[in-house]
């Protein structure tokens, strides 16, 4: 009985029990600890990696809306590829480049992004378009002189609609004046008063008045030429030693814009004056003479001014309305005969207008426009992205 009640209340056993079972749970403890850790790790990884690879596949978005903004071709062409780094790589396919407009086009992009096992697709439809003028009045060629006196004119670079005569909201805006000469920039921008300085808006940041590489001389005067050639062009000669007035006509209609061309003689001092309830839509080139408007004048589209010893002079308070765009592109350099390229002393009101611009796109040979998509201004825009399975 007494080694019966030793045995019953010996606690060796117990003690050797108890620490059995300890060290059993903090090993079961320490080995969920070490699992949970490795699968937090393994989530934290994989989570990183599809990051990683979900901005390769961004990169590649990005850097094919680069490739389409550089191209001249029209609707863009470019060949899928495939670029490297040191953790992955992003391979972009070019799907469809569709031309909607001679001056837009939309591209859908794909890009698969991959970094070791781990790839990621997404997909964009990106819009390219150009813009025939890059200010609501374009300055190009040799030196010349600007003079601006009265507050009765205005000049827009934002966007707007002739249909209404209102702004359109949330469009890029371009410049009200620009300009190739630094010079030119540098005198347009002293002549401007205080009081006149409000009456020339727009440009990005408010840059209303800028230095421009985009559409230079040589293209204005390559564009004039070939619109003077065009076949359905209706051409106006300047009388020798006259002044050619137009007042009380209509040149062309929204639905049906026109394209004509005015012909001076180089070094004549030709010009043409406009007003008396003239008007127009469509494309009016004036080649080797002035443009005079003085009178009641009124035109959608765009009016191009070129060769030697041309300019636009603005006299008398009646209503003139530019919508569109005005360029005026002086080919004499010779120095001691530097002309007035922009005289307004009278009422005017210039307004950028891409719509006006756009409805007269017809009219130009589909061979001058090729010619001119590298010196437009353009914009990306992407319409949509979205994520693909892989």
């Amino acid at each position: 009985m007494t080694a019966k009640r030793k045995l019953i209340n010996d606690e060796k056993g117990m003690i050797l029990f108890s620490s059995l079972l300890l060290v059993s749970v903090l090993m079961a403890a320490g080995m969920g600890t070490w699992i949970a850790i490795q699968n937090d790790y393994k989530i934290t990884s994989n989570l990183r990696q599809a990051t990683a690879v979900f901005y390769f596949a961004d990169a590649g978005i990005e850097w094919a809306k680069q490739q389409i903004s550089q191209t001249t071709v029209h609707p863009p062409t470019l060949a899928d590829r495939v670029q490297s780094f040191s953790y992955g790589t992003f391979s972009v396919v070019y799907l469809s480049s569709t031309r909607v407009t001679p001056l837009m086009a939309k591209i859908i992009i794909r890009s698969t992004g991959a970094s070791g096992i781990s790839s990621q697709t997404t997909q964009a439809q990106i819009t390219k378009a150009y813009d025939l003028a890059d200010a609501a009045i374009g300055l190009r060629g040799g030196e010349a002189n600007v003079s601006l006196s009265g507050n009765s004119f205005f000049v827009s670079g934002f966007d707007f609609d002739p249909a209404n005569n209102m702004l359109i909201a949330g469009a890029q805006p371009r410049s009200a004046i620009s300009t190739s000469s630094a010079v030119l920039r540098a005198q347009i921008e002293a002549a401007l008063t205080t009081q006149q300085s409000g009456n020339v808006i727009g440009g990005e940041n408010n840059n209303a008045i800028s230095r421009s590489g985009l559409i230079p001389g040589p293209i204005i005067t390559q564009l004039g030429d070939e619109l003077c050639r065009a076949p359905h062009v209706v051409t106006t000669a300047i009388p020798v030693g006259e002044t050619l007035v137009l007042a009380g006509e209509t040149w062309g209609s929204r639905s049906m814009p026109q394209l004509h061309c005015i012909e001076g003689l180089p070094g004549i001092d030709d010009s043409v004056t406009v007003g008396g309830n003239f008007s127009g839509v469509g494309i009016l080139v004036v080649r080797n003479a002035e443009i005079i408007a003085n009178g009641a004048f009124r035109w959608e589209g765009l009016i191009v001014v070129t060769g030697t010893g041309v300019g636009l002079r603005v006299v008398g308070e009646e209503s003139k309305e530019v919508y569109g765009a005005v360029m005026i592109n002086e080919t004499n350099s010779v120095a001691a005969t530097i002309p007035t390229i922009l005289a307004i002393q009278g009422a005017i009101k210039v307004f950028y207008s891409r719509s006006a611009l756009d409805r007269i796109t017809g009219l130009m040979p589909s061979q001058t426009l090729e010619s001119l998509y590298a010196s437009l201004p353009a914009t990306i825009r992407q319409d949509y992205w979205r994520s693909v399975n892989p």
